[in-house]
């Protein structure tokens, strides 16, 4: 069902500062420069680094225009087509130029593409953004920052989980690699040698086994990465694709190898008293603003982000969006598969792309934007503010609040509700804000003591700001 969101509050201006992410000064929010932020944002997934004719600098044009904070990518993908369309991914539905971090040899054996095989050791460099990897990073980088985006990137392992995916992995060996695994679920590109101790300033050898050379081409990979983007100030890390398959040993050593370089690095649960952010999970089935409260209960703090979190059309985005920003959390969206068409998404910032629907992709621009304005510049009290949905009674809904001063409130299927606030009720005014447009309107509001009943103007989602007068 379609739903509203009730916003309670008073408008705060900031300073326009940048300087190096890192953890809030109340450690639930993201700092860059002056400013605590909570993001709001959007994915490109691996599409953005593994096709060339993804044009997105007009992904970033749009994210910023909707009043977004932050995008995300994934570091790399390797196409998954040969060069002869006999294989195309759907997303797509031809054989786009494709890349990732490495460069091919120029003749050789073929990979299983059709074209010559990757070579892990020299990077594909260059000057040209449309023709190359490194330049195509720094780029999107650079052009975030002067549109005032943070840029989060997830690294490792390039999605080799499925034998399918597998197959065009550049360290598989068919690839120029040199791994082999034949199981359903793939393990060993995330087997590194020596956990404990960094490899990459070694000389390559052939002689090492398999476990060393995956470390030194990871080491060396993230080194690269970090190098390149961590100047620009406004980057993230985070670890890992997805967590539906394993990490195998390489989690601590990571971590550490990213940390020891100041960076800010995200990763599991289990690792949060070492580590600048966490995520919790991935895929259906789980209950956001719950897994956010019990983060933002927890010790020591940390921001809590959700990267992927199905489904990806319709009202249950703006039920997820703002179950994550009203439990404490910081939301990005998973902009790429099951959207309106196989082609909705990410994938219609390429040209070639057929019945991409970017009016759906824009429409969810503006709710992420609306959500972004709301946590970002509404607020007074957003350092004292934590989920409070015992205060909300009647309704389907979370609240984010500071007791006695502000209270946001999503409510997911309208009619009545009725909120209990500290104090007498008439202290407060409350404001209707439509999750769909950004309209917003007085509400019609009766009083009785210490409770606020509203009547909302239909059955959709509305959020409801309510601030002391």
């Amino acid at each position: 069902m379609p739903g509203w969101v009730l916003l309670i509050g008073l408008a705060v201006t900031s300073s326009n500062a940048w300087g190096q992410v890192r953890v809030g000064l109340e450690s639930h929010f993201v700092r860059f420069g002056d400013r605590d932020l909570i993001l709001v944002g959007d994915s490109g997934t691996q599409c953005v680094m593994q096709n060339l004719n993804v044009d997105y600098r007009k992904w970033i044009d749009d994210c910023s225009a909707a009043g977004l904070n932050a995008i995300h990518i994934w570091s790399f993908m390797a196409p998954r087509q040969t060069r002869d369309g006999k294989v195309v991914e759907q997303r797509y539905g031809y054989v786009y130029p494709g890349v990732t971090p490495w460069a091919r040899h120029h003749d050789g054996p073929l990979a299983r593409d059709g074209l010559p095989q990757w070579n892990l050791r020299e990077f594909d460099e260059g000057n040209d953004p449309n023709r190359h990897y490194w330049p195509r990073l720094r780029d999107l980088c650079r052009y975030a920052k002067q549109k005032k985006l943070l840029v989060g990137i997830t690294v490792f392992f390039g999605w080799p989980k499925h034998q399918s995916d597998w197959a065009y992995h550049p360290l598989n060996v068919a690839n120029g690699g040199h791994l082999s695994d034949y199981r359903p679920i793939i393990e060993v590109v995330q087997r590194i040698a020596k956990p404990e101790a960094e490899v990459l300033d070694q000389q390559w050898s052939d002689a090492w086994d398999d476990g060393m050379k995956t470390q030194w081409i990871w080491e060396r990979f993230a080194d690269k990465l970090l190098k390149e983007t961590l100047p620009f100030g406004n980057t993230f890390y985070i670890f890992m694709d997805e967590r539906s398959y394993s990490e195998g040993n390489c989690g601590d050593h990571f971590a550490m190898f990213f940390q020891q370089r100041h960076a800010f690095w995200i990763d599991g649960q289990l690792r949060r008293a070492r580590i600048d952010g966490v995520v919790d999970g991935h895929g259906p089935g789980r209950h956001i603003n719950r897994a956010a409260r019990q983060s933002f209960q927890r010790r020591p703090r940390r921001p809590f982000f959700e990267f992927e979190l199905p489904p990806y059309r319709g009202a249950a985005v703006r039920h997820n969006l703002y179950a994550c920003l009203l439990g404490g959390g910081h939301y990005v969206f998973h902009n790429d598969a099951e959207q309106e068409t196989v082609t909705t998404g990410i994938m219609c910032y390429d040209a070639n792309v057929e019945n991409s629907r970017r009016d759906a992709v824009g429409r969810r621009h503006r709710w992420l934007g609306i959500a972004c304005r709301l946590m970002n510049r509404r607020l007074t009290c957003r350092s004292t503010m934590a989920p409070k949905n015992e205060v909300l009674r009647g309704s389907d809904g979370y609240c984010l609040a500071a007791s006695g001063s502000e209270y946001v409130v999503y409510v997911k299927s309208g009619g009545r509700m009725t909120l209990r606030l500290e104090g007498t009720a008439e202290q407060y005014q409350a404001m209707l804000i439509n999750p769909r447009s950004g309209k917003q309107c007085d509400a019609k509001r009766t009083s009785r003591g210490n409770e606020m009943h509203i009547v909302l103007p239909d059955n959709a989602d509305w959020v409801v700001l309510i601030q002391r007068r």
